[in-house]
């Protein structure tokens, strides 16, 4: 009797052996993410996104991202796409509007039916990615930025942090439409508010030379979301240092160059916070049924060390509602 009792005791531990190896060496397969990205501007909301997986639970070995940027050239993005749909992944994150919109046209084309995230996009419905926001329809969904709603409060933000500013210059792309949106939205705060503003359309190459010679001391800029106004920070920013002229932006991480204020949701928040799609759709979930969803958080950013470069006054009681950034970028409340 006791013979069979150390038998049955010794085939509970081999196979409690067993079953942990099994577990412990299992190979799990993967699932394979595409990312679709314009450019070096999005790395931050990349950085989101692996960040939120990883704090949902997600070990790095459990995902394979297929990584695919077109370096800023509209026609490499087409290139781009077609690659990573003959990868055959399980869905694709599209890091902002131009990819996801030209993502939306080539699957349509292709007849793919992909489950697609947006990682923020401005005014998804408007602009034809999604039927509804709280039933999307289709094969998207994801994070609606808010961005071109956000642009007349820029203006109204500006107008009264810098209460000094006689003319509002709008860096806008015409060949965007969110931008284009953002830039009416501005115009009819605008109007509101009883301010003077400017349009100026980066997408012509001559748009640095207009606002070099029409810039006054009492002007201001103001930038509507686009990927090519995104693209051109830099040169952006030496137009800014070169007038010393007040700037509103629309992201938190560009202040710290040459922007004094900023506001909206952050490149990083947008990705941190598309994860929790992704998660959804790997469970199992249609992105037509999962609503989209408007950023977890805005920030209001001023850039101290900009203020003092500029030399220039602000409204205290604006300042008292503003998070601030110092030189290194981080934000201090």
């Amino acid at each position: 009797m006791k013979t069979k009792w150390y038998f049955f005791i010794l085939l509970l531990i081999i196979g409690s052996v067993l079953l942990n190896y099994y577990f412990n060496h299992r190979v799990i397969p993967q699932t394979k993410v595409g990312v679709i990205m314009m450019g070096k501007s999005r790395e931050e909301k990349l950085t989101g996104l692996k960040q939120g997986l990883h704090d949902l639970g997600y070990k790095e070995d459990a995902i394979e991202f297929v990584i695919k940027n077109a370096n800023d050239n509209e026609i490499t993005l087409e290139k781009k796409i077609n690659e990573l749909i003959k990868e055959k992944p399980t869905l694709i994150v599209t890091l902002g509007g131009i990819e996801t919109e030209t993502l939306k046209g080539q699957m349509e084309e292709q007849n793919q039916k992909i489950p697609v995230v947006f990682a923020g996009v401005a005014a998804p419905k408007e602009i034809g990615l999604i039927k509804d926001y709280r039933s999307p329809g289709g094969n998207f969904t994801g994070i609606n930025n808010y961005h071109t709603r956000l642009s007349g409060k820029r203006l109204e933000l500006l107008s009264q942090l810098v209460p000094a500013t006689k003319r509002y210059f709008v860096l806008y792309d015409q060949e965007i439409k969110v931008s284009v949106l953002g830039l009416e939205n501005t115009i009819e705060a605008s109007k509101n508010l009883a301010l003077l503003v400017i349009p100026v359309n980066v997408s012509d190459p001559t748009f640095t030379d207009f606002l070099s010679r029409n810039l006054h001391h009492d002007d201001a800029l103001l930038l509507v979301p686009g990927f090519r106004t995104e693209s051109l920070t830099e040169k952006i920013a030496h137009i800014i240092k070169e007038n010393k002229i007040p700037t509103m932006g629309i992201y938190g991480n560009e202040v710290g160059d040459a922007i004094l204020a900023s506001y909206g949701s952050s490149f990083r928040d947008q990705g941190y916070q598309s994860a929790r799609y992704v998660s959804r759709i790997i469970q199992g979930n249609s992105p037509a049924d999962l609503p989209v969803e408007l950023p977890d958080s805005i920030h209001f950013f001023i850039n101290t060390k900009v203020k003092k470069e500029l030399g220039i006054e602000l409204n205290s009681e604006m300042t008292n509602l503003a998070e601030f950034m110092k030189p290194d970028r981080e934000g201090v409340k």
